[in-house]
Protein backbone atom coordinates (compact mmCIF):
# COMPACT_ATOMS: atom_id res chain seq x y z
CA UNK A 1 0.00 0.00 0.00
CA UNK A 2 1.11 3.38 -0.90
CA UNK A 3 2.28 5.77 2.16
CA UNK A 4 -0.12 8.68 2.13
CA UNK A 5 1.65 12.22 2.58
CA UNK A 6 -0.19 15.38 4.46
CA UNK A 7 -0.19 17.88 1.39
CA UNK A 8 1.86 20.78 2.22
CA UNK A 9 0.68 24.61 1.30
CA UNK A 10 3.58 25.96 -0.59
CA UNK A 11 4.54 29.52 0.97
CA UNK A 12 4.29 32.32 -1.57
CA UNK A 13 7.16 35.02 -1.19
CA UNK A 14 8.32 38.19 -2.93
CA UNK A 15 11.61 37.48 -4.23
CA UNK A 16 14.43 39.57 -6.46
CA UNK A 17 12.66 42.95 -6.66
CA UNK A 18 9.33 41.55 -6.42
CA UNK A 19 9.33 38.09 -8.19
CA UNK A 20 6.33 36.17 -7.26
CA UNK A 21 7.46 32.74 -6.28
CA UNK A 22 6.62 30.28 -4.65
CA UNK A 23 8.47 27.39 -2.07
CA UNK A 24 8.38 24.73 0.45
CA UNK A 25 10.81 24.44 3.04
CA UNK A 26 11.67 20.91 4.78
CA UNK A 27 12.37 20.50 8.27
CA UNK A 28 15.47 17.96 9.68
CA UNK A 29 17.74 17.45 6.70
CA UNK A 30 16.49 18.12 3.73
CA UNK A 31 17.86 15.49 0.50
CA UNK A 32 18.33 18.42 -1.89
CA UNK A 33 16.95 21.63 -3.09
CA UNK A 34 15.08 21.99 -6.59
CA UNK A 35 14.17 25.45 -8.54
CA UNK A 36 11.07 24.72 -10.17
CA UNK A 37 10.33 26.95 -13.44
CA UNK A 38 6.67 26.85 -14.67
CA UNK A 39 5.43 28.10 -18.12
CA UNK A 40 3.01 31.00 -17.51
CA UNK A 41 -0.50 29.75 -18.43
CA UNK A 42 0.66 26.14 -18.53
CA UNK A 43 -1.56 23.79 -16.60
CA UNK A 44 1.10 22.14 -14.56
CA UNK A 45 0.10 21.68 -10.93
CA UNK A 46 3.12 23.98 -9.74
CA UNK A 47 1.77 22.90 -5.67
CA UNK A 48 1.35 18.82 -6.83
CA UNK A 49 5.33 18.86 -8.04
CA UNK A 50 6.17 21.16 -5.24
CA UNK A 51 4.86 18.44 -3.38
CA UNK A 52 5.91 15.02 -5.15
CA UNK A 53 9.52 16.60 -4.82
CA UNK A 54 9.41 17.36 -1.01
CA UNK A 55 8.28 13.38 -0.80
CA UNK A 56 11.57 12.97 -2.79
CA UNK A 57 13.25 15.13 0.49
CA UNK A 58 13.70 18.07 -1.91
CA UNK A 59 13.18 21.84 -0.70
CA UNK A 60 11.50 23.62 -3.74
CA UNK A 61 11.69 27.09 -5.16
CA UNK A 62 9.22 27.99 -7.69
CA UNK A 63 8.12 30.76 -10.29
CA UNK A 64 6.33 30.61 -13.04
CA UNK A 65 8.24 32.64 -16.69
CA UNK A 66 7.16 33.73 -19.83
CA UNK A 67 8.74 34.82 -23.10
CA UNK A 68 9.09 38.07 -22.04
CA UNK A 69 13.21 37.67 -21.40
CA UNK A 70 12.26 38.34 -17.53
CA UNK A 71 12.97 34.27 -17.37
CA UNK A 72 17.14 34.68 -16.42
CA UNK A 73 16.55 37.17 -13.77
CA UNK A 74 13.78 34.81 -12.31
CA UNK A 75 16.28 32.03 -12.58
CA UNK A 76 18.75 34.11 -10.66
CA UNK A 77 16.54 35.06 -7.98
CA UNK A 78 15.52 31.38 -7.01
CA UNK A 79 19.25 30.03 -6.96
CA UNK A 80 20.04 32.93 -4.98
CA UNK A 81 16.96 32.40 -2.61
CA UNK A 82 18.05 28.88 -2.57
CA UNK A 83 21.35 29.32 -1.47
CA UNK A 84 20.22 31.88 1.31
CA UNK A 85 19.38 28.53 2.24
CA UNK A 86 22.45 27.15 2.40
CA UNK A 87 22.53 25.04 -0.46
CA UNK A 88 25.73 25.39 -2.78
CA UNK A 89 25.10 24.50 -6.75
CA UNK A 90 26.14 20.89 -6.55
CA UNK A 91 23.02 20.54 -4.10
CA UNK A 92 20.62 22.04 -6.41
CA UNK A 93 18.75 20.62 -8.86
CA UNK A 94 16.87 22.23 -11.79
CA UNK A 95 13.11 21.30 -13.26
CA UNK A 96 11.45 23.09 -15.94
CA UNK A 97 8.38 22.58 -17.66
CA UNK A 98 7.65 24.87 -21.24
CA UNK A 99 9.35 28.08 -21.38
CA UNK A 100 11.08 26.85 -17.93
CA UNK A 101 12.14 23.97 -19.83
CA UNK A 102 13.88 26.04 -22.02
CA UNK A 103 15.56 27.97 -18.74
CA UNK A 104 16.65 24.91 -17.99
CA UNK A 105 18.31 23.83 -21.26
CA UNK A 106 20.22 27.21 -21.16
CA UNK A 107 20.99 26.82 -17.75
CA UNK A 108 22.90 23.30 -17.92
CA UNK A 109 24.72 25.08 -20.95
CA UNK A 110 26.09 28.36 -18.91
CA UNK A 111 25.91 27.02 -14.90
CA UNK A 112 27.13 23.71 -12.97
CA UNK A 113 24.22 22.37 -11.01
CA UNK A 114 23.80 19.59 -9.41
CA UNK A 115 21.03 18.30 -12.34
CA UNK A 116 18.86 19.64 -14.69
CA UNK A 117 15.55 18.35 -16.54
CA UNK A 118 13.73 19.95 -19.51
CA UNK A 119 10.50 18.67 -19.51
CA UNK A 120 9.10 19.82 -23.42
CA UNK A 121 11.64 22.11 -24.49
CA UNK A 122 10.86 24.08 -27.34
CA UNK A 123 14.45 23.40 -29.02
CA UNK A 124 16.82 21.20 -28.57
CA UNK A 125 20.45 21.59 -27.48
CA UNK A 126 22.17 23.98 -29.98
CA UNK A 127 25.76 23.45 -28.20
CA UNK A 128 26.98 19.63 -26.89
CA UNK A 129 29.33 21.38 -24.18
CA UNK A 130 26.42 21.00 -21.47
CA UNK A 131 27.69 22.28 -17.87
CA UNK A 132 24.99 20.30 -16.24
CA UNK A 133 24.33 17.11 -16.23
CA UNK A 134 21.06 17.33 -18.28
CA UNK A 135 18.00 15.47 -18.82
CA UNK A 136 15.84 16.32 -21.92
CA UNK A 137 11.71 15.25 -22.13
CA UNK A 138 10.71 15.90 -25.15
CA UNK A 139 6.94 14.70 -27.55
CA UNK A 140 7.96 13.24 -30.79
CA UNK A 141 4.97 13.92 -33.28
CA UNK A 142 6.81 12.76 -36.29
CA UNK A 143 9.28 11.25 -38.53
CA UNK A 144 11.55 14.22 -38.66
CA UNK A 145 11.34 15.20 -34.96
CA UNK A 146 12.14 11.70 -34.21
CA UNK A 147 15.36 11.66 -37.05
CA UNK A 148 15.96 14.85 -35.19
CA UNK A 149 16.26 13.66 -31.23
CA UNK A 150 18.02 10.57 -32.33
CA UNK A 151 20.78 12.59 -34.11
CA UNK A 152 20.82 15.18 -30.91
CA UNK A 153 21.04 12.23 -28.49
CA UNK A 154 23.54 10.38 -30.30
CA UNK A 155 26.02 13.88 -30.56
CA UNK A 156 25.47 14.22 -26.70
CA UNK A 157 26.21 10.73 -25.69
CA UNK A 158 29.19 10.82 -28.07
CA UNK A 159 30.38 14.21 -27.08
CA UNK A 160 29.24 16.29 -24.24
CA UNK A 161 31.53 16.60 -21.61
CA UNK A 162 28.64 15.84 -18.57
CA UNK A 163 26.30 12.80 -18.39
CA UNK A 164 23.28 13.61 -21.01
CA UNK A 165 19.79 11.90 -21.93
CA UNK A 166 17.34 13.17 -24.84
CA UNK A 167 14.23 10.81 -24.78
CA UNK A 168 11.72 11.13 -26.95
CA UNK A 169 7.85 10.19 -26.63
CA UNK A 170 6.67 8.61 -29.86
CA UNK A 171 3.48 10.17 -31.43
CA UNK A 172 2.89 12.84 -28.91
CA UNK A 173 2.97 16.40 -28.95
CA UNK A 174 4.75 18.97 -26.28
CA UNK A 175 1.18 18.47 -24.00
CA UNK A 176 2.24 14.68 -23.18
CA UNK A 177 3.13 15.98 -19.63
CA UNK A 178 -0.01 17.34 -18.44
CA UNK A 179 -1.42 13.96 -17.95
CA UNK A 180 -4.56 13.65 -20.09
CA UNK A 181 -6.67 10.88 -20.62
CA UNK A 182 -4.92 9.43 -23.77
CA UNK A 183 -3.62 6.29 -22.84
CA UNK A 184 -0.37 6.82 -24.67
CA UNK A 185 0.00 10.42 -22.99
CA UNK A 186 -0.95 9.40 -19.70
CA UNK A 187 2.10 6.61 -19.85
CA UNK A 188 4.61 9.26 -21.07
CA UNK A 189 3.77 11.46 -18.06
CA UNK A 190 4.37 8.94 -15.64
CA UNK A 191 7.55 7.42 -17.24
CA UNK A 192 8.70 11.55 -17.24
CA UNK A 193 8.19 11.55 -13.38
CA UNK A 194 9.81 8.69 -12.76
CA UNK A 195 12.51 9.53 -14.61
CA UNK A 196 13.07 13.41 -13.54
CA UNK A 197 12.95 11.58 -10.03
CA UNK A 198 15.45 9.54 -10.69
CA UNK A 199 17.39 12.06 -12.86
CA UNK A 200 17.77 14.08 -9.56
CA UNK A 201 18.21 11.57 -7.29
CA UNK A 202 21.56 10.56 -8.80
CA UNK A 203 23.22 13.53 -9.71
CA UNK A 204 22.32 16.31 -6.76
CA UNK A 205 24.25 16.09 -4.11
CA UNK A 206 22.63 15.17 -1.22
CA UNK A 207 23.50 17.44 2.59
CA UNK A 208 25.75 15.81 5.12
CA UNK A 209 23.62 15.32 8.10
CA UNK A 210 25.10 16.19 11.57
CA UNK A 211 26.50 13.02 12.60
CA UNK A 212 28.41 12.83 9.13
CA UNK A 213 29.47 15.92 9.65
CA UNK A 214 30.52 15.16 12.96
CA UNK A 215 32.13 11.68 11.35
CA UNK A 216 33.99 13.53 8.92
CA UNK A 217 35.49 16.11 11.78
CA UNK A 218 37.26 13.03 13.22
CA UNK A 219 38.84 11.90 10.20
CA UNK A 220 42.83 12.23 10.13
CA UNK A 221 43.99 14.49 7.66
CA UNK A 222 44.23 12.94 4.17
CA UNK A 223 42.52 10.02 4.95
CA UNK A 224 39.13 9.64 2.15
CA UNK A 225 35.68 10.92 3.41
CA UNK A 226 32.15 10.02 2.29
Amino acid sequence: MDQAFPRIQPDDVRIGGGLRAAEIRLGGVPRGAVVLLTEAGDPVDTAEVMNRLAEQGYETFAAEVSGDGGAPDALRALLGRAGARGWAGEQVGLVGYGVGAQVALRAAEELELGAAVSVAPTRLPKTLALRTPWLGLVGVPDAQAEAAVRRVSRELALHAPVHTELVGYRGLGGSFHHDPADQRAHAAAFDCWQRTVEWLNLRVVPRLTPLARQWRARRPAGVGTP
